[in-house]
C-alpha cells in the first residue's frame, strides 16, 4: 500500500472544492405551485437541546429541524470498536491505478464540506424514529476518487469497518458527486456511536450501505454480498418515498377544535413536491410544505385539522419529484419494513373529546 506522499496530498488539497461545495449545498428542483421554494441559504441551524418534532405537540416547527445527536438513532451489527485516532487509516486500494492510505491528520487537512443531509435505516418501520436529520462536516469524496484511478473493469466499491462490518455499492452510488466522508456531526467530532473517526455519507441510500468506522474501500470486479445482504436485506437499498406523523401519536387524546397535525417526509435524494392528508373517509387535503436546503434533507409539512369529536382515523401521504406516491396502507403500528425499505403510508388514531 502506497502511503499518500506529501506532494500528493497538497495536489489533493489544492484543488478547489468550493464549486463542489455549492452544487452540493444547493442541489434542487425549481420552485412550482405545488413545491414551495426551499428555505434560504442562511446560517445552518444548530441543533436543539430537544427535538421539536417530538415534544411540542402544540405547534409546528418553523424552520427545519437539526435533530440533536443524541437522539440520532444508533444501529450496528456489532459491538462499537475501538478506534485509535493516531494510527488510524483510510485505505483505498483494489482495482486502482494508485491506491492510497490517508492518516486522520491528512483527512482533517482536506478542504472541508458541512451539509445537512437525512440519514435513515433501511429498518425503519411505517412511522418509526429510525431517521434523523443533522449537519455533517468533512470533506468530498470525488477528488479522492480521481486521484486514485478508478480502473475500469471495477463494478463496485467494497466498504470495510471496524468493527467487520462488510457491504458494497454499485460505482454509481460511490462515484456520484456528494458523496461526504465526514468526522464531525452537529458541530462536535462524530462520537463513536455514530461512526468515530470517519463514516461515508451517500445520497439516495439507506444507512446499511454507508458504514461507521470505515477504514477501507476497495474496488472491485465482482458482486461482493454483505452482512445484511446475507439475512435477505435489499442489496441496493435506495430509499423510498415515505412520510409520518410526528405529532399527534398514535392513539392521542385531544380537544375538539384547532390540532395540529405535522412531521416529515422524505425519498433520498427526489425531491418531496406534494403532502396530502386524509381524514377518516374524507378527500384528501393538501398540507403545508417546508424545504431544507437541498432535496437530500426531509421535508416537513403541517396541516391545521379542525377535530370534532370522536375517534378519527388519520393518514398521510407523499409525492416526490418523480411522481412516486404512497398508496398502501400499513396493515399495522410500525409495519415491518423488511427486506427493502417501506413506503408505505402512516395512519394513526386519534380520539377526540
Amino acid at each position: 500500500m502506497v502511503r499518500l506522499s506529501r506532494r500528493a496530498f497538497l495536489q489533493i488539497a489544492a484543488t478547489s472544492t468550493a464549486a463542489l461545495a455549492a452544487a452540493c449545498q444547493g442541489a434542487q428542483a425549481a420552485p412550482s405551485a405545488t413545491a414551495p421554494a426551499r428555505s434560504g441559504s442562511g446560517p445552518t441551524p444548530k441543533p436543539a437541546t430537544t427535538d421539536p418534532l417530538r415534544h411540542n405537540p402544540n405547534s409546528a416547527p418553523t424552520e427545519i429541524v437539526v435533530t440533536p445527536t443524541k437522539n440520532l438513532y444508533v444501529q450496528s451489527y456489532d459491538a462499537f470498536p475501538s478506534v485509535d485516532a493516531a494510527t488510524y487509516n483510510l485505505t483505498i486500494d483494489g482495482l486502482v491505478e494508485n491506491p492510497k492510505s490517508l492518516t486522520l491528520d491528512q483527512i482533517k487537512a482536506l478542504p472541508t464540506a458541512e451539509e445537512m443531509l437525512t440519514l435513515e435505516c433501511i429498518g425503519n418501520p411505517v412511522g418509526g424514529p429510525l431517521i434523523g436529520n443533522v449537519v455533517w462536516k468533512g470533506f468530498y469524496l470525488e477528488e479522492l476518487l480521481k486521484a486514485v484511478k478508478i480502473k475500469p473493469e471495477a463494478i463496485r466499491a467494497k466498504f470495510t469497518a471496524a468493527d467487520g462490518y462488510q457491504t458494497s455499492v454499485e460505482l454509481k452510488w460511490i462515484t456520484q458527486p456528494c458523496v461526504l466522508m465526514a468526522y464531525e456531526i452537529n458541530g462536535e467530532p462524530l462520537p463513536v456511536a455514530h461512526g468515530f473517526p470517519l463514516r461515508i455519507r451517500m445520497p439516495g441510500l439507506y444507512g446499511q450501505k454507508q458504514p461507521k468506522w470505515i477504514q477501507r474501500i476497495e474496488f472491485i470486479d465482482e458482486v461482493f454480498t454483505g452482512y445484511w445482504e446475507s439475512q435477505g436485506w435489499s442489496d441496493v437499498a435506495a430509499v423510498k418515498t415515505n412520510s409520518k406523523f410526528n405529532q399527534p401519536k398514535n392513539l392521542a387524546k385531544l380537544e375538539a377544535g384547532r390540532v395540529p397535525l405535522f412531521g416529515v417526509a422524505y425519498a433520498g435524494t427526489r425531491e418531496i413536491t406534494k403532502i396530502e392528508v386524509k381524514i377518516d373517509d374524507g378527500e384528501w387535503q393538501a398540507a403545508e410544505l417546508m424545504h431544507g436546503p437541498s432535496a437530500k434533507v426531509w421535508a416537513q409539512w403541517s396541516f391545521d385539522w379542525n377535530a370534532e369529536p370522536g375517534k378519527h382515523f388519520l393518514l398521510v401521504r407523499a409525492t416526490d419529484a418523480d411522481g412516486n406516491t404512497q398508496t398502501e396502507v400499513a396493515s399495522s403500528l410500525f409495519d415491518s419494513a423488511y427486506p427493502d425499505g417501506t413506503n408505505k403510508m402512516h395512519k394513526i388514531v386519534a380520539q377526540i373529546a
